[in-house]
């Protein structure tokens, strides 16, 4: 009898426990929270597959009011690339923002000039004050310029005006660009994407200028925010821009 009463309580022990596992709600086991968030990547610029231009445009030059040469913010030229050409960047923007590097210099006014693919027509050319130096200057296409169309590729020239007389002394750099469409896919995830995704999103697809541009507006509305710095000097290490990455942007703006 006492052995029946033994087995009777172990066999009701058992599915008591069983119903409870069954019915009882999951627990979660806190874990330690730095193996569950993913660290956080270092931002990198993706270079496209090169677009080549038909010919070097200008070249750089370096006038007696610059001791240095003035330098366009763009990824270095490909190795494999002719000695004649230029890469070609891609943009999504109507009216990009170019970047510039001058270093200390007296001169106090730049010239703008965009021309069509032939370097023929001058699209559009701006006089613009300078008023500070040794920094990234910055220059956007008006609102008064029509835009960059889809497909077709321009060429940009920024010159200081060292010598009003004698143009081809004054320090010049510029490049070459094309407005292209972007696929639905990345067009969708622009659409949805916060401010600071999309300058992810332009990187991953090779667009140069409009990455920076994001960054550059973000790092203006933030400025004391440091991951947006870390953010600034990891883009431009990645192509290779580790000597211009810490220097201050300069806006320049058009002569009245």
């Amino acid at each position: 009898m006492l052995k029946k009463t033994f087995l009777f309580a172990a066999l009701f022990l058992s599915l008591s426990v069983e119903l409870f596992n069954s019915t009882a709600p999951a627990i979660a086991i806190p874990r330690n929270s730095t193996l569950l968030t993913p660290r956080r990547s270092l931002l990198k610029f993706k270079v496209p597959g090169i677009r080549a231009s038909r010919n070097r445009e200008g070249g750089l030059a370096r006038g007696a009011c610059s001791p240095q040469d003035i330098m366009a913010v763009l990824p270095p030229k490909p190795q494999t690339m002719r000695e004649n050409q230029l890469p070609v960047e891609l943009t999504v923007s109507e009216r990009p923002t170019f970047f510039v590097n001058i270093p200390q210099t007296s001169v106090q006014e730049a010239v703008f000039l965009l021309r069509d693919e032939s370097g023929k027509k001058i699209l559009l050319e701006k006089t613009l004050s300078i008023n500070a130096t040794n920094g990234i200057a910055t220059y956007t296409l008006p609102d008064d310029f029509p835009g960059l169309e889809v497909g077709k590729k321009y060429r940009w020239r920024l010159s200081l005006i060292c010598d009003g007389n004698d143009s081809s002394s004054n320090p010049r750099t510029g490049g070459w660009i094309e407005r292209v469409q972007p696929t639905v896919l990345v067009q969708k995830r622009l659409q949805t994407a916060n401010n600071r995704d999309k300058v992810a999103i332009y990187a991953d697809n090779g667009y140069w200028l409009d990455t920076i541009k994001a960054l550059a507006d973000l790092r203006t509305a933030n400025p004391t925010d440091k991951t947006l710095v870390n953010d600034w000097v990891a883009i431009f290490q990645s192509v290779g821009l580790n000597g211009i990455a810490n220097k201050p942007l300069v806006e320049l703006n058009t002569t009245p």
